[in-house]
């Protein structure tokens, strides 16, 4: 199977949908792999990093909402080598409300979350090792969760007053994703311990200064 036809695949149409509901694309510097990041009036920071090397294929993608909507933060990721998948994440991960989304199918192997990850992820989320068989399935998944997503962020009302609870709340979240040691390695062997640094804090998980 090639799962760098099928990540592609995959970043395509979640590119496709944030274009679809006025994500305008912002420049960003060139790390050696394939970054894009997009803004609208309803989220802060879109951003889909498709990350090739030797024999690892990764997607990332997440959502950050602006500080006046309280709704989740989107994300999505996939670990695969040029012969198996390792990893997937899926999550709303909550901010300053509740709302859930649709995963109405059981895995065959769940992957235990980090400690980091149990702090702010939501009780749905997704940590599998999907098989062959099952990333049709994922991928129809994450397409139409992501869709919904934007839906309803396009329809979200601000509410001014908890902009200070969202913010420490999406900053929480970036300071532990930014404890997330695989992927700091991963980076550090490729950029070197400072560019590695500065591409965790300002390009994956930028927390609201």
């Amino acid at each position: 199977m090639n799962y760098k036809h099928i990540l592609n695949s995959i970043a395509d149409k979640i590119e496709n949908t944030i274009i679809q509901h006025s994500g305008k694309e912002i420049p960003t510097e060139d790390f050696g792999w394939n970054n894009k990041r997009f803004v609208n009036d309803k989220f802060r920071l879109a951003h889909i990093e498709r990350y090739s090397d030797k024999n690892l294929e990764v997607l990332h993608v997440t959502c950050f909402p602006n500080e006046k909507y309280q709704h989740p933060i989107f994300g999505f990721d996939i670990i695969c080598t040029d012969k198996k998948p390792l990893a997937a994440f899926m999550d709303w991960s909550p901010v300053d409300n509740t709302l859930s989304y649709a995963c109405e199918y059981d895995f065959e192997k769940p992957y235990p979350l980090p400690n980091w990850a149990k702090i702010i992820f939501s009780p749905m989320a997704v940590g599998i090792i999907p098989n062959d068989n099952e990333l049709d399935k994922l991928t129809d998944i994450v397409i139409h969760n992501f869709d919904m997503y934007m839906k309803i962020l396009d329809g979200a009302k601000q509410n001014e007053y908890r902009s200070e609870y969202i913010i420490a709340s999406q900053n929480r979240y970036c300071d532990n994703q930014q404890k997330n040691e695989r992927t700091y390695n991963v980076l550090k062997a490729k950029l070197g311990e400072g560019k590695a640094k500065y591409f965790m804090e300002t390009i994956l998980f930028p927390k609201i200064k």
